[in-house]
């Protein structure tokens, strides 16, 4: 086998091993519904008695939303990788990590065809998207497709500069996969043959270039086409869910007459039935509505361009770690802003290369699908910002080289995409420069408190909030502010003038609220805030809330912490709280055992394989018996993990548990004075369907006391 080239190996190490520290430094969950949708399915692929005959006989296992179908072989994918190596997160991690990789370099090569042996830099500039790091711990389509996606396309442009018609035919083949990953990619490739047969000169020759492309994708997706038909009965081409978004894209209806559209497509009796009065209803909304038609191209185009980044930080202000929003912001918004104005160039200007043509096809064809026809979600840029790097390349390549003529149509495009960064940032800029200049005045709030002056941090924030008279931000730095400095009452009444400020997307002052209003009022109020953070586990997602209240919110001067009870900002790294409401249990997307069982009742969370717990005992001491309540009974798989449990002091201690929640002591160093008591738990992990993935064990309450 030939060694691979040296900026082949350079691209595949710099995008594995960025991919791999966010997977073992971030260390995250799956987060949200949508993630869940395919683990699950896959588990439960992966644990079928008969998973050959259930896949071809049986379309139960890539429904969506109980009634559409969604393309197959992700699910597949997940399910052969549970089967190989047991319903854990981190070996898929790893294999997406490798395969996220290896598309860097295929975005390497196509950069090459681009721009020449300098256009390898385009798969650095992959290999370090942040989403794309991201999204290699999730898991989502996106993970399979990419490699898919940018290896066709990287194969169909060598082929196209050496002609080889086992080349073209292995193209078609990884783009039809492509296809049954995600189908968005199937109408590219008659696009594609078509921009072969022209490139080769049209005629017999083109045909000839063009077949074995065409015939390679057919031999993947017309099988599927095939079961579809003769097994399942169901005359679809790959999958029926995109007849759902597009009804969902273009209704453009009012909530009665869209329930009322709801009904007939859910009262169908066939899928059939279904696709077809789900493009009824979408063409009768675009005929009805052309003005929101317009409306909503233009939204889509600037929505799929949107500064991510700045978005979260400026627009919504969402609660991420600073961390976070500075990758964010570098190395996706600043990434993106300099890719659009190359983009532009090199499909304007860009040098005489077949891949100009093949990249300039996949941009135009996605574009009108996800602009035009469809809606787009921020994580559609996954299948445009690979071939934007490449395209980047040639256009860098065409604003420095060639004759004057050319440089010049290069220079006059470079400015129509500058027109376009312009637009990017329009709606952040100002409000941005107010929260700079609200977040400098605000430094000097929070020594004020720190310095025992709340009346100087009162003024100070009073004028931040002048400066940024919407953003939330200056109230809520005072809040926390006053809250770890022991001021209660001062803290809510900050988070309150915040709270009219805040978009859903920001959690500071509903988890403020939770911990605060038990102290300065307790009675319905506090109730009513508890609950609401409850819910707000139950319907996001409960890890991301803990992970906000760890940062927000001071450890709890406590001797104990009663988990799941409005434990936010004493436990980090678990799960829901369970065990409070029996409707919030019932009403979730977990706990759903088909072969019964119940949990041991009382509130509870379950853990990860990492997990911390902290307090301030209220009496100072040297050292002391810290009592955890915990097990592993129902659902978990495991009658007997082995828990490690650390203090402060580093000192690990090993316990085997039982299925029954059981009281374990452990004597522990004490701190120093002011310093929370922080004990983290390591446990084994399992998974199962019907539960969040990756779970430890269960805990039910923690003390301490002073040890005799």
């Amino acid at each position: 086998m030939r060694p691979p080239r040296p900026w082949a190996a350079a691209v595949f190490a710099a995008a594995f091993f960025a991919r791999l520290a966010f997977t073992f430094l971030v260390d995250q969950p799956l987060l949200y519904g949508h993630q869940y949708h395919y683990f699950t399915n896959g588990l439960l692929l992966a644990q079928h008695p008969s998973p050959l005959r259930y896949v071809l006989m049986s379309d139960e296992w890539r429904l969506w939303n109980g009634e559409w179908t969604i393309a197959p072989l992700y699910h597949l994918f997940l399910a052969g990788v549970f089967w190989m190596f047991g319903p854990h997160l981190l070996p898929l991690r790893l294999l997406q990590c490798a395969l996220d990789a290896l598309a860097a370099v295929a975005v390497a090569a196509l950069g090459r065809r681009a721009a020449g042996p300098w256009g390898a830099w385009a798969g650095v500039a992959y290999a370090v998207w942040w989403p794309a790091v991201e999204m290699t711990s999730w898991t989502m389509t996106e993970n399979l497709h990419t490699v898919l996606f940018a290896g066709a396309l990287a194969l169909m442009a060598e082929e196209a500069a050496m002609p080889s018609r086992r080349r073209a035919f292995v193209a078609g083949v990884v783009l039809g996969l492509a296809a049954l990953t995600r189908s968005v990619s199937t109408g590219f490739l008659p696009i594609a043959a078509f921009w072969r047969w022209w490139l080769a000169g049209r005629g017999r020759a083109g045909i000839a270039a063009a077949a074995p492309l065409l015939l390679g994708g057919a031999v993947v997706i017309l099988p599927w086409t095939a079961r579809n038909v003769f097994l399942v009965h169901d005359a679809v081409l790959i999958e029926s869910a995109a007849f759902e978004n597009i009804w969902f894209a273009n209704n453009f209806a009012e909530p009665e007459r869209l329930a009322r559209q709801r009904e007939v497509i859910h009262g169908e009796t066939n899928p059939a039935a279904r696709r077809q009065a789900a493009l009824l209803f979408a063409v009768r909304g675009i005929q009805r509505h052309p003005d929101l038609f317009v409306e909503k191209v233009a939204l889509n185009f600037w929505h799929f361009l949107r500064p991510e980044g700045l978005h979260n930080l400026v627009g919504i202000q969402r609660s991420l770690e600073a961390w976070r929003h500075v990758l964010s912001l570098v190395f996706d918004d600043l990434l993106l802003l300099m890719l659009v104005p190359l983009t532009v160039v090199f499909l304007v200007a860009g040098p005489r290369a077949p891949a100009r043509g093949l990249i300039a096809g996949w941009m135009a064809y996605y574009l009108l699908m996800i602009v035009v026809v469809f809606h787009n979600e921020i994580r559609y840029r996954s299948a445009f910002v690979p071939f934007a790097c490449a395209a980047a390349a040639g256009g860098l390549v065409a604003l420095v080289a060639g004759d004057r003529r050319r440089r010049l149509a290069a220079w006059a495009s470079f400015g129509l995409g500058l027109v376009i960064v312009g637009g990017m940032l329009r709606p952040y800029a100002a409000a941005a420069w107010r929260d700079a200049a609200a977040t400098r005045l605000m430094s000097g709030a929070s020594r004020a408190v720190e310095g025992g002056s709340p009346q100087e941090a009162w003024r100070i924030a009073e004028e931040a909030a002048a400066r940024a008279p919407r953003s939330p931000r200056p109230w809520y730095d005072l809040g926390k502010a006053l809250d770890f400095h022991g001021d209660a009452a001062g803290a809510l009444s900050a988070y309150a003038k915040g709270d009219p400020r805040a978009t859903p997307a920001n959690w500071r002052g509903l988890l403020a609220r939770a911990r605060l209003l038990p102290f300065t009022e307790g009675g319905d109020a506090a109730y009513r805030a508890i609950r609401q953070a409850d819910r707000a586990s139950w319907l996001v997602d409960p890890w991301l809330v803990l992970e906000i209240a760890w940062r927000e919110l001071p450890p709890p001067r406590a001797d104990e912490v009663l988990v799941a009870r409005n434990d936010y900002g004493a436990v980090r790294g678990m799960f829901h709280p369970r065990g409070i409401d029996a409707e919030d249990d019932r009403s979730s997307m977990w706990a759903r055992y088909e072969e019964g069982g119940a949990p041991p009742p009382g509130p509870h969370r379950w853990t990860r394989g990492r997990s911390w717990v902290r307090l301030l005992p209220t009496i100072a001491a040297s050292s002391y018996e810290i009592t955890i309540e915990m097990g592993s009974p129902f659902p978990s798989p495991l009658a007997a993990p082995t828990v490690t449990v650390t203090g402060n002091d580093g000192v690990a201690h090993a316990q085997t548990l039982t299925a029954s929640i059981q009281p374990y002591t452990f004597r522990i160093a004490g701190v120093r004075s002011g310093a929370p008591l922080l004990v983290r738990l390591d446990s084994p992990e399992w998974s199962r369907a019907g539960e969040p993935a990756d779970q430890g064990i269960r805990v039910d309450r923690v003390s301490v006391r002073p040890a005799p």
